[in-house]
């Protein structure tokens, strides 16, 4: 027998999972521009650019907001992974492991920086996001095969 959830419950997996996925596809998206743009190292600081918090130069732009959307997606995924703990126990493995993987690839975000493009950390950065990516997408999947709950006719 398939598993059942509250409808409310299934709702907010499924808005968290998707938004994790959105979010996690559009990081990828600028990190492959920032990349293919040569602007790997225009913002030679880790974790911010040397303008701190404020509206970043336009050479720092690009590099600025990846990393602005690698923290907003970080916070998803470990928010999805929080949710499916405590209420969806089914999806709960690949959204743990998207939460670490996620803190993996955050670190390894840094050390291109540190290391200033190390080939061999940018590829495991890039199949690492891959892993990421997979697994929230499996997260997403699972919480949609979940059947919502049929609450009998009174």
């Amino acid at each position: 027998m398939a598993a059942t959830i509250d409808r409310a419950k299934r709702k907010v997996m499924l808005a968290l999972s998707f938004a994790s996925v959105a979010l996690i596809y559009s990081l990828m998206l600028l990190g492959v521009y920032v990349t293919t743009s040569h602007q790997g190292l225009s913002c030679p600081d880790w974790p911010l650019c040397p303008n701190g918090f404020g509206i970043p130069a336009e050479k720092y732009l690009f590099e600025q907001i990846h990393r602005l959307v690698a923290v907003i997606a970080a916070a998803t995924v470990g928010t999805t992974a929080a949710y499916a703990i405590k209420n969806v126990k089914n999806v709960s493995k690949t959204a743990i492991i998207a939460a670490a993987v996620i803190s993996i690839q955050i670190g390894l975000g840094a050390l291109i920086v540190f290391t200033k493009l190390n080939a061999l950390i940018v590829a495991t950065h890039l199949s690492t996001g891959v892993l990421l990516l997979a697994m929230a997408l499996v997260t997403l999947l699972s919480a949609y095969r979940i059947r919502p709950e049929v609450k009998p006719a009174q």
